[in-house]
């Protein structure tokens, strides 16, 4: 009865560890700035503060290939939460945020966060929807918050404006405040140039020249290309695959350049195998019906995939890999 009772509870803490595994954010950016949210709301500035040091460095990365420093802004700057945290919580974020800059005034990472903190007071203000959804007032509060974060930004010391997380800032305020071309286009190839390696650049100027701004598909097709280009020497087509993946909901049905995307992908899950790239890896080629990469990435997956890679639906993922199994040829199988 001892040795029933002994491995009934020895069952009882692996489904409890297994259960907390899962509810784990799948993605590795997303649950690294949890971590980093953590670390700011319980006052763990020193721990903050080394994290931010090491994030500096290029070969700080996620599990699946993103830079680190975006996990630190995304977790203590802006939460990705939206709506579902509450006015107080925003407020103290707020206060963290000042006095993690009071405790470590030399802080580059802290300087920025503090001055991007308004951008996210603003979108807070304006709310998700479209524009002609938007209230009179609302409008007027967003536009308020982002001239603060930009005259806060403009305000800093040259180190800090040369942060891959100011020009980030930066550049989603010239797109909302909707700059001239030729001065969002400078803005941006400065910062591409100083930080070449900083995914995030690419990712908020490809929503810039996307349709859902002032953009279209061509102007974001082109970009793509063009940010792919600079790349190419260190990442081959993968940037072109991330960037086709961030913007899938602008493509909708206008047709990308499936072989280009999948040789990045290819690239990306052999430099980072996370399941979350595989997953999605898997998903893209569902959607361009290639079979035979289904089922091969589907071997890897096994009965466990990563069910937000497919839009919360395992029987999305299960008829996709049907669907490759009956399809693909024999000796694809």
């Amino acid at each position: 009865m001892k040795l029933n009772a002994r491995i009934i509870v020895l069952c009882a803490a692996v489904v409890l560890l297994t259960s907390a595994a899962f509810a784990q954010n799948p993605r590795p950016l997303a649950r690294a700035a949890e971590e980093y949210e953590e670390l700011l709301f319980t006052r763990s500035y020193r721990n903050l503060e080394a994290a931010a040091t090491e994030a500096h460095l290029p070969s700080s990365l996620t599990g699946d290939g993103q830079p680190r420093l975006a996990a630190i802004y995304g977790g203590t700057v802006g939460c990705g939460c939206g709506d579902s945290q509450s006015d107080d919580r925003w407020n103290l974020r707020g206060e963290r945020l000042r006095e993690w800059r009071k405790n470590y005034p030399n802080s580059v990472t802290a300087k920025v966060a503090v001055a991007s903190w308004p951008v996210e007071l603003g979108w807070r203000a304006r709310g998700g929807g479209y524009a002609n959804t938007v209230k009179p007032e609302a409008w007027k509060e967003f536009y308020k918050y982002l001239d603060e974060a930009r005259d806060a930004l403009n305000g800093l010391d040259e180190d800090a404006k040369n942060d891959p997380g100011w020009f980030v800032s930066m550049l989603r305020i010239a797109n909302a405040r909707q700059w001239p071309p030729e001065q969002y286009e400078a803005l941006y190839e400065k910062a591409q140039r100083k930080h070449p390696d900083y995914l995030p650049i690419y990712f908020v100027a490809a929503n810039h020249y996307s349709p859902k701004w002032s953009g279209s598909i061509e102007e974001l097709q082109r970009f793509i290309d063009r940010a792919t280009e600079a790349t190419r020497p260190k990442l081959g087509e993968t940037l072109y695959a991330r960037l086709v993946w961030s913007e899938w909901r602008s493509f909708g049905s206008t047709p990308t350049d499936w072989p280009r995307m999948k040789a990045g992908f290819e690239r990306m899950v052999k430099d980072y195998p996370d399941p979350w790239n595989i997953n999605n890896y898997a998903q893209f080629a569902c959607r361009n019906q290639d079979w035979a990469t289904v089922v091969a990435l589907s071997e890897r997956i096994g009965s466990r995939p990563v069910i937000r890679a497919w839009f919360d639906d395992v029987r999305y993922f299960e008829g996709c890999v049907n669907t490759a199994k009956a399809r693909a040829t024999p000796s694809q199988r």
